[in-house]
């Protein structure tokens, strides 16, 4: 037997897994929940270059509803 991970890019796919494993295809295994933190998940997901422009957009926006209309 072999154990394979699928990520899933359409939810059109998950029907036909499930169908497969009531043909007794194959067997869907859930996901194991990680224990390292979202924080640590997602480090390193953006360029330094990214984040620092977001962060920029972020500011102006604030800006922007702290002015007198």
């Amino acid at each position: 037997m072999q154990t394979l991970l699928v990520e899933i890019l359409n939810e059109k796919a998950l029907p036909l897994l499930r169908n497969l494993e009531n043909l007794d295809v194959i067997r869907l295994v859930p996901s194991q929940k990680s224990k390292r933190r979202l924080a640590e998940e997602l480090w390193g997901s953006i360029s330094p270059e990214l984040a620092e422009d977001l962060h920029r957009q972020l500011e102006e926006m604030r800006n922007e509803w702290e002015r007198d209309i």
